[in-house]
């Protein structure tokens, strides 16, 4: 499994096919199933992944597409992460291979990337659509629901790991 580097110093296996976003990745194509997903161009996922405490790991087919991309944050920050917030997780329609790729990107979290870091829980920040999808999951309501202007009710949903 090849490695990543996260942060300055937190080493993480990832299985083959999927890595973290490059700046070479933003001019490949993207395209969401959610019409407001298809706003959000490869770009602002790369240039979001730049920030402090967030990360962004992309899954590649082998033909070089990427078939989905998953943008998290690490909570309090970095260096002490007692929890992962995945914010966005979406497949590529542009992709033929993409179905499952968002799964896939989920389990990574939860195998990989939070085994590496000792974390115990992942919440979701998840559109009311696909609550019942992530409750299949093992992932609960936590009650903290909020209004987005953009996305409508976003529901806040956990997961013991």
């Amino acid at each position: 499994m090849p490695e990543v580097v996260i942060g300055h110093s937190i080493t993480v296996q990832l299985p083959h096919g999927f890595r973290l976003i490059k700046a070479s990745d933003t001019g490949k194509e993207f395209i969401s199933e959610d019409r407001k997903m298809r706003d959000y161009k490869i770009s602002y996922f790369y240039d979001w992944s730049r920030e402090d405490n967030n990360i962004v790991i992309v899954h590649e087919s082998p033909d070089g597409k990427l078939s989905g991309v998953v943008m998290f944050r690490l909570v309090p920050n970095i260096y002490h992460p007692k929890r992962i917030v995945v914010e966005m997780l979406a497949r590529n329609f542009a992709s033929a291979g993409s179905s499952g790729s968002g799964y896939d990107l989920l389990k990574v979290i939860e195998n990989n990337v939070a085994r590496a870091l000792h974390i115990k829980r992942i919440d979701i920040e998840a559109v009311k659509s696909l609550k019942n999808y992530y409750n299949s999951l093992g992932y609960e309501e936590t009650g903290e629901n909020y209004y987005d202007s953009s996305w409508k009710e976003i529901v806040n949903m956990s997961k013991s790991v």
